[in-house]
């Protein structure tokens, strides 16, 4: 058991846990991923949409990708369709 340090938790010092990441994307003529970072795109392992709380406003609707890197490497990006810009979200 672990012994108790006498420290009050306080908010401020919680951590949100799987952020999504700003991650740099050269998309092809179809808008699909081409390039990851400076890494190419093997293949698309799977690709699904979610459009989510559109009755607020700031909705969610994304394109998730799954990715397979030229390094062999799986990754999982998402491209945000309200503002345009992909990201990088561990699971």
């Amino acid at each position: 058991m672990v012994s108790h340090t006498g420290k009050t938790p306080h908010t401020d010092t919680l951590k949100y846990v799987n952020c999504p990441e700003p991650i740099a994307v050269v998309e092809n003529k179809e808008g699909w991923p081409e390039k990851v970072g400076r890494e190419k795109v093997e293949a698309v392992d799977d690709c699904w949409r979610i459009d989510d709380e559109w009755w607020r406003s700031h909705k969610i609707s994304r394109i998730y990708y799954a990715l397979i890197l030229a390094s062999v490497r799986r990754l999982v990006i998402y491209k945000d369709l309200e503002e345009y810009c992909w990201y990088r979200q561990q699971y």
